[in-house]
């Protein structure tokens, strides 16, 4: 579920973009930016489990 957030944010942010509603599509893309950088940090920190 968690991996379909940044899709659904970043739908809602082009259906209020659609709709004319400035501020709320502003919102939404800035959720979305913030959900991929914590998203992106939390896989690179990652030990990467390979066995080798």
């Amino acid at each position: 579920m968690i991996m379909m957030l940044p899709f659904l944010t970043g739908m809602l942010a082009v259906w209020f973009g659609i709709r004319g509603q400035r501020p709320a599509c502003l919102s939404f893309w800035a959720i979305t930016l913030a959900v991929f950088a914590v998203w992106c940090r939390f896989h690179m920190t990652d030990p990467l489990g390979l066995s080798l």
